[in-house]
C-alpha cells in the first residue's frame, strides 16, 4: 500500500485513521485534540507542544496523545516524516476500558519518549503490520486488528518508560518532588490562565517562591515559567481565535488584559501578529 498524508478532516467519515502524517492539516495551529493519536517519528525533527510544555519530536519518537490534550505541531526540519494512527472515540473507548489506567497517567505525564532502537524497531513494525493488516482485512477485522496492536503498543511504551524512570532517578525524591510541582504548574495554568499571566501569581498559588517555580520549569521543561505561560495562554488564544466567533475585545476581557490594544501587542509579541492578523491569515483573507 502507498501510503498518502493523512488529514484530520477526514476523522469525520472514517473511524480509524492510517498513513504518513508529515504533511497533515494540523501544523502551527493548535488543536484540541478528541481522538486517540500515535504520531511516530521515522526522520527529522518537529516541536511539539502537548497541554502547554514543548517536547522535540525527532527520529525513533512516539507521541502518544489522549483525548482532551491541547497539542500543536510547530517548527519542523525539512527532513521530517512520521506516520501516525488516529481512532476516534467510538472506536477507543472501548477499546480502552479495560486498561488500566495507569497507563494513560504515564502518557499524560510523558506524552513524547525517544526510543532505543530495538524498542522502536518494534513499535514502528506494529505500523508496518497495520498498514499491511488494512490492505487485506475487511473493515470490521482491521479494527479488532487495530485494537490488538495499540494494546501492544501501549505494553511496549508503558515497560520503556517504567525502565528509563528507573534508569534516570539519581536523587528520586528530590526529582519526583520537582516533577510533581511541574505538573500542578501546567495544570494551575489550564484552570487559571484567563485571570494572570504573571509568575508570581501562579508561585502563590503552589505556595512557593517565584524563583523556585523558575529554577523547576528550567529544569524540568528547559523553558522559563514566564515562558511556559505566554507559550499556554498563545495556544489557547490561537484556538480561540481560530475556533470560536468571540470577538477581540470578548477576548480581551476574558482573559483579563486591562484593554483590547493591550491584548493585541501581547499577542502580536509572542506570535508576530495581531489577533486580527492572525484571524484574516487563519480564514485566507488577505
Amino acid at each position: 500500500m502507498e501510503n498518502r498524508n493523512i488529514q484530520l478532516s477526514e476523522i469525520k467519515t472514517d473511524r480509524i485513521l492510517l498513513g504518513d502524517f508529515d504533511k497533515a492539516d494540523i501544523f502551527s495551529r493548535p488543536m484540541r485534540n478528541n481522538h486517540l493519536i500515535l504520531v511516530l517519528c521515522t526522520q527529522g525533527e518537529i516541536e511539539v507542544e502537548v497541554n502547554y510544555v514543548s517536547y522535540r519530536l525527532k527520529k525513533n519518537s512516539l507521541a502518544t496523545l489522549l483525548p482532551l490534550d491541547i497539542a500543536t505541531f510547530k517548527e519542523k526540519s525539512d527532513d521530517f516524516k512520521c506516520k501516525a494512527l488516529l481512532l476516534t472515540q467510538n472506536v477507543y473507548s472501548p477499546m480502552i476500558a479495560n486498561l488500566d489506567i495507569s497507563h494513560f497517567k504515564e502518557f499524560k505525564q510523558i506524552p513524547v519518549v525517544t526510543y532505543e532502537e530495538t524498542f522502536f524497531n518494534m513499535i514502528l513494525q506494529l505500523f508496518t503490520m497495520l498498514e499491511k493488516a488494512k490492505e487485506i482485512l475487511a473493515y470490521e477485522d482491521f479494527e479488532a486488528y487495530t485494537e490488538r496492536m495499540i494494546l501492544a503498543s501501549f505494553v511496549l511504551q508503558k515497560s520503556y518508560i517504567k525502565r528509563i524512570s528507573k534508569d534516570t532517578r539519581p536523587l528520586p525524591g528530590v526529582v519526583m518532588r520537582k516533577r510533581e510541582l511541574f505538573r500542578k504548574f501546567v495544570e494551575e495554568i489550564v484552570n487559571s490562565h484567563t485571570v494572570s499571566r504573571e509568575v508570581l501569581f501562579y508561585a502563590n498559588e503552589l505556595g512557593v517562591s517565584a524563583g523556585y517555580l523558575n529554577e523547576v520549569c528550567n529544569e524540568v521543561s528547559t523553558h522559563s515559567a514566564k515562558e511556559i505561560i505566554d507559550s499556554a495562554v498563545a495556544s489557547r488564544l490561537k484556538y480561540e481565535l481560530s475556533y470560536t466567533g468571540k470577538t477581540i475585545q470578548e477576548l480581551a476581557d476574558e482573559y483579563n488584559f486591562p484593554s483590547q490594544s493591550y491584548f493585541s501587542r501581547y499577542y502580536k509579541r509572542l506570535t508576530g501578529m495581531t489577533p486580527s492578523e492572525f484571524r484574516k491569515k487563519r480564514n485566507g483573507v488577505e
